[in-house]
């Protein structure tokens, strides 16, 4: 199944139009269920003043002012955190009647989006650290990509792979590529996971030396990631053949023809 989040984020990572209406869906972080909309009045923009000096630059077009905003959005359900949001506006021109148009970049959001959906069995350490990743997804993506390989470190931790080897009666460090053919060696029903974490690796390295990693780079990752975690620790599947297994043996007759104990009618 795909992780809907993650399209959320690809939509807000394109911006969000100066109508709030025509904001994309932002799920919230509390339930993750609904989305989130605009506290009525909540927001704020302010060109810079270093935008404001340019007006006199006798090539000066609205497309150079730029500022910052924030505002806070809020979930239907009153249980569920507001949020907020800090980030940059720039101006573009838009290619239909409605000329030039402003355009908000988010920053930061407060609590962080969600980024996967249902963590089940996996470890609490490598929840923490994708949820870390989300902190700072949008003002340092090549952090975040990182915060990932760091969360497949856990990973590995979890699973008992060392951190070193041996060999000719010295120790050294085993690089995370190491351990995870150590991990796809040891648990082969893993395999598929194995290849998908290397995939993650590579973009956390690309974070730590300086490529240019885009949010939608890091959200590939977030994907694979995942996926990754659902091979290793979603346990439905089984629980759907178990369910379809009773059926089958009981031929479809109600499960509480089967027992003394009263059931539900539903």
């Amino acid at each position: 199944m795909a992780n809907l989040f993650v399209r959320d984020l690809r939509d807000i990572a394109q911006g969000l139009p100066e109508n709030p209406s025509e904001w994309p869906h932002i799920p919230c972080p509390t339930c993750k269920r609904a989305g989130l909309t605009l506290v009525p009045d909540s927001l704020v923009q302010e060109e810079a003043a270093t935008s404001e000096a340019t007006y006199s630059h006798q090539e000066w077009h609205p497309d150079w002012i730029y500022g910052g905003f924030h505002c806070i959005l809020q979930c239907h359900k009153k249980t569920c955190d507001l949020v907020r949001v800090v980030g940059r506006t720039s101006v573009y021109l838009e290619r239909n009647e409605d000329g030039y148009q402003t355009l908000f970049s988010p920053l930061f959001f407060m609590p962080e989006l969600p980024l996967v959906e249902s963590f089940g069995d996996c470890p609490r350490l490598v929840r923490q650290r994708i949820e870390a990743a989300s902190t700072v997804l949008w003002a340092d993506p090549s952090s975040a990509a990182n915060r990932l390989r760091s969360a497949v470190e856990a990973l590995m931790d979890h699973h008992g792979i060392p951190r070193r080897g041996f060999s000719n009666g010295k120790s050294y460090d085993l690089s995370l590529h190491r351990r995870i053919e150590r991990f796809k060696t040891a648990k082969p029903d893993h395999a598929e996971a194995a290849d998908l974490m290397l995939a993650v690796k590579w973009t956390g390295n690309a974070g730590s030396h300086g490529s240019a990693i885009r949010v939608s780079d890091v959200l590939d990752a977030v994907e694979i990631l995942d996926r990754t975690l659902h091979y290793i620790y979603d346990t439905s599947a089984e629980e759907i053949r178990r369910k379809a297994a009773d059926i089958i043996a009981r031929k479809g007759m109600p499960a509480s023809q089967f027992t003394n104990l009263p059931l539900p009618p539903f």
